[in-house]
């Protein structure tokens, strides 16, 4: 079974926790826009903050095998720089889905979570997570 090897590989745990991550950052978003009545972008900002607390401790603790960085302050700072370009983008996305294309709020969450999905694995597993590659001569690292 392909899939089943798949699923439990990086990508796969990457999707577990990164479906943890979505249901912190979608409750906060609903709960502060619906209940406390919070305008939805700053809701989405508060959301997408949440998530990341629980995104960041899984990625380092679970999700990817190989740390990059000796330092945590130097891969956090990465991890943050990944997270702040795709809190601009998702910002960015569901403004554009919710003011021009008339979208619900919680529908353009759903559209825009499937983008940076993609964006943050993609982006933490190239800078934070990519083990080097190993040259054929010993002594000697490819990156």
């Amino acid at each position: 079974m392909k899939w089943r090897r798949y699923l439990q590989g990086e990508f796969g745990r990457y999707l577990v926790a990164g479906g943890l991550a979505f249901l912190c950052d979608f409750s906060v978003l609903y709960l502060l826009t619906e209940v406390v009545g919070t305008h939805y972008l700053l809701s989405a900002f508060f959301g997408y903050m949440a998530g990341l607390v629980v995104s960041y401790s899984m990625n380092i603790k679970w999700v990817f095998a190989y740390r990059k960085y000796d330092s945590w302050l130097a891969e956090l700072s990465i991890f943050n720089l990944i997270v702040v370009i795709g809190l601009l983008l998702n910002e960015s996305l569901i403004y554009w889905l919710v003011e021009f294309q008339s979208v619900n709020y919680l529908h353009a969450k759903i559209v825009t979570t499937g983008v940076i999905l993609f964006f943050n694995f993609f982006a933490k597993k190239w800078f934070l997570f990519r083990s080097p590659v190993v040259s054929a001569v010993p002594g000697i690292q490819n990156d």
